[in-house]
């Protein structure tokens, strides 16, 4: 048998996920500018320039492990390979704080919402 409160917290759950959707906007770009909603903002924006750099560094030792002649092959190659190590650490560290950033305003949240429902609860008993 069904109670109220069920129903309750099934809508409430609902209206939390919508709100979620919400936030997080209709794509990757605006997932990642909730990246920069923080005090970090300045650490971020070095991080996309670090990605940036190591980006470029990457495809520029892609091509010259491709024109160099073969005796050059390992040492362009050793550098194709770390700089696309240090461009991967480089961007999963970007979505780390990104994630961190929405997952503390989440709980932020919920914390205040489960404050109002608990106050709401026991102004209804």
């Amino acid at each position: 048998m069904k109670n109220n409160s069920d129903d309750d917290i099934k809508r409430y759950l609902n209206q939390q996920s919508q709100e979620l959707d919400n936030m997080l906007g209709s794509g990757l770009t605006d997932y990642l500018k909730l990246g920069f909603a923080s005090n970090f903002s300045g650490i971020m924006k070095l991080g996309y320039v670090i990605a940036i750099a190591l980006s470029i560094a990457m495809f520029y030792c892609g091509y010259k492990f491709f024109t160099v002649p073969a005796t050059d092959h390992v040492f362009w190659g050793v550098l194709l390979i770390l700089s696309f190590n240090a461009q991967v650490a480089t961007k999963l560290w970007i979505f780390m704080q990104t994630n961190r950033n929405i997952l503390s305003k989440e709980m932020r949240m919920i914390e205040v919402r489960q404050r109002a429902w608990f106050e709401a609860m026991k102004l209804k008993d």
